[in-house]
Parts: structure tokens; C-alpha cells; sequence
């Protein structure tokens, strides 16, 4: 229970009752004291106590009187202890708000109905840029607008008048440089004052000092990411272009040549164009997955067809070092998965490229198991060599990034030590692992399992990525491309398939040439994406939009990562063909591949 504190006017009020209380019980004594004499003095009898002297009736009354003066002279003076505690108290603690107050970073200026200061702390000067002493108790507000609240000074004039809250950052540009300034507004309606308007004021220049930065560096970022996928796709296109070159030339050279030595050297200037195509390959494929700007294509195909795939591209390739090459597929014939078919011949190719350049007799030995679980597919494989294996020491630097490995690399075998480095990332795309067992002098087993979705069909599935079929009805073809051989190649190949071929340069001259032509007039556009004053996309959007041409249009590009180009642009563009151009792709795309 908590202790009733007494007033002084509770103290007052005691004395006053006690002093009456004896002045009352010292009259009734008295009389009667006087009562009692009488009595006495007429001869009845009389208590023993009626000759006791009048200050003995008083006496008990007048030392209680004593009594309770002290206590209440104690209480008061207790009471003036206490209150002048508490008032040194209050100072200190005004004092200390004061300072408090006066260290804040922000600045407070609060106003009272008549615009006028009230209250303010030395914060408000600095962010106001006033000279000191200028700020004080009466101020009008106008008085602080000059220098930095001039942006906003009809603002907070009208939010004043209406009487309703604002808030603001802004910059002002001062004498001594730029300041980011944010000013609130409040209003409170107090008892006593009325209504009030507190200013808060903060000084946010570090702060937006330090943003400008992050922008500027954020932009910069941005403009050198998107400078590095210019480079990256120029390079693609400028480096892709020759290499279509001369594999288009060496195709149509080594056909029409008859002398042996003459093929020969053909057949090597395509064998040393297909390595640079492959370094190309990796160098794009690499910078791409450390961008992090990889992903799979996945589709429906039979994984048991992998096996073709890798005979045709690996047995004259391995019977030409003398090595046995052999493959082992564990899979039933029509087994039918949905994966990224190219980057998963691309992590065979890679693996079964190595083990043949490393070794020089022997055998190469590709084997492959599945395992059905639920909708999902194990695939374990494993491609062994018996070449010159490997130490511990390139064990544990086997798939970093640029490494190469093998003693008789440096001087005997070309290679850009990407190879592993991207096997493995694809792995992982497939939510796989890759490991290695290797004995130098022996070989070395390289292992990999991946996860693969499990299709219900039973035959190959055409998808979005498919080449489209076009059926011949005029066998005209346009081909809209600003390299000469390019061209020259494009067209030498769809004669081949007895097709008229007529040429664009760009897409300003295809556009102005589907102009003079009927809708249905060519079977097939062959459309260059990259190309001087019209692009490709530009130029296929007016053909199919504006001039109503049926025809599929092929969009001709050097980069295989499309699939957002292609989903944007699907109502134009059918599909994409790759540079350099297969000689089969146009059999394929006109239905002719097993005629």
C-alpha cells in the first residue's frame, strides 16, 4: 500500500485542530473545576479530585498542544526538504534535456500560432546555414527561409496556413556546395499555447553523397555489364562469320576437288576451323556461366539416339590415332527423357575429346545406366581412357577454371583448360556431380551422374526449339544477309536443295523487295539478325505485320542463347538457325534428309 504524503495545508489544518482541542478541553477543566468548589464549599460531598489546581486540568492538554506543534514543525520542515530536492532536481533534469536537446544532429524549431519561435536548438542554425545568435525566441518564420528553405518555402507557407503536415528532401546549392536538406512539418494543439508547429530539420548530404555514388556506380556497373554482352555477341557474330567462311568454302572446295592432295589439305583447313569454332564455343559458353547468365534448353529425344551421336563424332576421330573406341549404352532403344540434348552431348564431347587427345594407344570406353525413379531419370555415365592418367597434384586442380592438364600438353595438344571447367558447371545445371579416378601411367576414369525429367512419349516430341518443316511450293527462298560469302554459302546450299535463291543485303532493301512480291511468293526467309541501318527483327516485323508475307522466317544469328529474343519476337520469327550453317539443315528444313 503505497503512503499518503501530507500537505502543508494538511499540516495547518492539523495544528489548528489540536490547539483547539486543548483551548476546548481547557475551559471545560475550568468550569468544572468551578462546578466541584462549589459543591465542596456548600458541605456535600465531593470528588477527591475537585481540589486539584486548575493548570493540573490544563496542563496534559497544553503538553499535547507542545507535542503536536513539534511534529508539525518537524512534517514542515521535511516538507521544505523535500521540495527543494525536487526543485534542484527538476534543474538538473531541465539542464541535461537542454544539452541533450542541444546535441541533436537534427534540428527542432517550434512555432506558435503567430509563425513566431518558440523553442529551437543550435542544430537548426547550423542546417539553416544562419549565423549564430540570429535564431532566437520570437523569430518569424520568415526570417529563416534565406538561404535554405528557399525551394520550399511556398510549400511550407500553404502547409502553415492550412495548418496540416509536410515533408520534403530537396537540394539546395549553396556558396559552399550542394546540400540534400528533408524538412518536417507537424502540428499539435497544446492546452495551454494553442496550436504549435515543430520543424524538424536534417542534414541527409553524407547520406546523398554516399547514394549519388551508388547510383553512379550502379549505372557504371550496368553500362559495362551490357558493354561486356555487346563484346561478348560482336565477338560471337565478327568471329562466327569467317568461321562460316571458310567451313561453307572448304565444304563446296572438297567437293568439286578431285586430286587427293588438294583434299587433303581441305580436310585439314575444316579440321583446324572446327578447333577454332570449339574454342570459340567454350570461350562464349564459359563467359556466359560466370555472368551467371547460363541456362538449359530442355526438350523430348531419345537418349538411347546419343549413342549415334557419339560414333559419328568420335570413331574416325579415334581410329585416326589408332585407338579402339567403343560405346555402352544400358538403356532400352526408345527411351524417350526432357533435358538439354546439346549441353549434354556438349559434357560427352568434352570428356571423350580429352581422353582421346591424351591417349595414344589403347582404348576410349563411353558407358551409360539409367535409373527410373518416379518422374525422374539417373543417368550414371563414365568415359575411360588409358592414357597417361593422372597425379594428385592435377587431380585437385582438374576442373579449375584455365587449368590444363597433362605433361605433354604444353608442347603436343592445343586446348584452352575450359573444357572440365564448363563439363562441371553443366553438370551442376543438371543437378548433378563429376568426379575422376586416375592412375598415371594407366588412365583415368571419369565419372558423372545428372538428373533427367522422364517423358511419356514414344517417339521424338516437336518443340519450340525444332526447326520448322516448310513444304515447296515455289522452291524461292530469300536470303537477307550482309556478308558476301555468307551469302554466296547460303545460297550454294539451297541450290543444292533446288531452291531459287534471291538476295537482301539488309532489311531495308528485304523490305522494299517483299514490297513488289505477293505474300505467298517465297517458301522459306533466311533473315540475318545483325545488319547495318535495319536489323533483322525490325525488318521481319514490317514483313510479316505490314506486308502480310505467309512464309516462315528463319532468323540467322552466331549465338545459340536466344530463347528470350525468340519468345519476344515469336509472332515474326518461326525460329533461329546457327552460324556456321550445316549442309543438312536446309534438307532437314524442306523434308528431304532421307530422300
Amino acid at each position: 500500500m503505497k503512503k499518503k504524503k501530507i500537505s502543508q495545508a494538511g499540516v495547518v489544518a492539523l495544528v489548528a485542530a489540536a490547539a483547539a482541542f486543548a483551548i476546548a478541553q481547557t475551559l471545560f477543566l475550568w468550569n468544572l473545576h468551578r462546578a466541584f468548589a462549589a459543591v465542596e464549599a456548600s458541605g456535600l460531598p465531593c470528588p477527591t479530585f475537585a481540589g486539584i489546581p486548575l493548570g493540573a486540568y490544563g496542563g496534559g492538554a497544553i503538553a499535547l498542544l507542545l507535542l503536536l506543534c513539534f511534529v508539525s514543525y518537524a512534517v514542515w520542515r521535511k516538507k521544505d526538504r523535500i521540495t527543494a530536492d525536487k526543485s534542484e532536481e527538476m534543474d538538473n533534469f531541465e539542464r541535461i534535456s537542454r544539452e541533450l536537446f542541444d546535441r541533436l544532429d537534427s534540428g527542432i524549431v517550434v512555432l506558435d500560432r503567430d509563425y513566431r519561435v518558440v523553442v529551437f536548438n543550435s542544430a537548426a542554425e547550423r542546417i539553416l546555414d544562419l549565423k549564430p545568435g540570429f535564431l532566437r525566441k520570437g523569430t518569424v518564420w520568415s526570417d529563416l527561409v534565406n538561404p535554405v528553405l528557399v525551394p520550399v518555402a511556398e510549400r511550407l507557407a500553404d502547409s502553415l496556413d492550412r495548418g496540416v503536415a509536410f515533408s520534403r528532401e530537396f537540394r539546395v546549392f549553396l556558396p559552399q556546395g550542394v546540400r540534400c536538406v528533408k524538412v518536417d512539418l507537424a502540428t499539435f494543439e497544446t492546452p495551454r499555447s494553442g496550436i504549435i508547429y515543430p520543424m524538424y530539420l536534417t542534414d541527409n548530404t553524407r547520406e546523398d553523397e554516399i547514394k549519388q555514388k551508388l547510383v553512379q556506380q550502379l549505372e557504371e556497373t550496368h553500362r559495362h555489364a551490357v558493354a561486356k554482352d555487346n563484346f561478348f555477341a560482336n565477338m560471337s557474330h565478327e568471329i562466327r562469320t569467317p568461321i562460316n567462311a571458310i567451313l561453307g568454302m572448304t565444304y563446296f572446295a572438297k567437293n568439286h576437288a578431285s586430286d587427293p592432295k588438294a583434299i587433303e589439305f581441305i580436310q585439314k583447313i575444316e579440321n583446324a576451323s572446327d578447333i577454332l569454332l570449339g574454342i570459340v564455343n567454350d570461350i562464349l559458353d564459359f563467359s556466359k556461366m560466370k555472368e551467371h547468365k547460363f541456362s538449359l534448353n530442355p526438350e523430348t529425344f531419345n537418349l538411347y539416339g546419343m549413342k549415334k551421336i557419339l560414333a559419328d563424332l568420335f570413331i574416325d576421330k579415334a581410329a585416326r590415332k589408332g585407338l579402339e573406341f567403343t560405346i555402352d549404352f544400358a538403356c532400352p532403344e526408345d527411351f524417350y527423357v526432357f533435358a538439354d540434348q546439346f549441353r549434354l552431348t556438349q559434357i560427352f564431347m568434352n570428356l571423350v575429346s580429352n581422353a582421346i587427345k591424351f591417349t595414344d594407344t589403347g582404348l576410349v570406353h563411353v558407358s551409360a545406366n539409367v535409373e527410373t525413379l518416379s518422374e525422374e531419370v539417373i543417368l550414371r555415365c563414365a568415359v575411360r581412357d588409358t592414357g597417361c592418367g593422372l597425379d594428385e597434384d592435377e587431380l585437385s586442380r582438374l576442373f579449375t577454371d584455365f587449368e590444363q592438364f597433362g605433361k605433354v600438353l604444353v608442347k603436343n595438344q592445343e586446348g584452352t583448360g575450359l573444357g572440365l571447367a564448363i563439363a562441371k558447371r553443366l553438370v551442376e545445371l543438371m543437378h548433378g556431380v563429376i568426379w575422376v579416378d586416375s592412375t598415371p601411367g594407366k588412365g583415368s576414369i571419369f565419372h558423372f551422374v545428372v538428373v533427367l525429367k522422364r517423358s511419356g512419349a514414344t517417339s521424338p516430341v516437336t518443340s519450340d526449339n525444332t526447326l520448322p518443316r516448310v513444304e515447296l511450293k515455289t522452291r524461292r527462298v530469300l536470303v537477307v544477309e550482309d556478308n558476301e560469302i555468307n551469302a554466296e554459302i547460303a545460297g550454294n546450299l539451297l541450290a543444292e536443295s533446288g531452291c531459287t535463291v534471291e538476295f537482301a543485303q539488309d532489311g531495308v532493301e528485304a523490305v522494299e523487295l517483299c514490297k513488289t512480291r505477293s505474300p505467298d511468293y517465297f517458301d522459306l526467309v533466311l533473315m540475318d539478325i545483325h545488319m547495318p541501318r535495319m536489323n533483322g527483327y525490325e525488318a521481319a516485323r514490317i514483313i510479316k505485320r505490314d506486308l502480310g508475307v505467309i512464309c516462315p522466317i528463319l532468323a540467322v544469328t552466331a549465338t545459340s542463347d536466344n530463347a528470350e529474343e525468340l519468345e519476344s519476337n515469336r509472332d515474326v520469327i518461326a525460329n533461329y538457325l546457327l552460324k556456321p550453317y550445316n549442309p543438312g539443315v536446309f534438307k532437314t528444313i524442306f523434308g528431304m534428309a532421307d530422300r
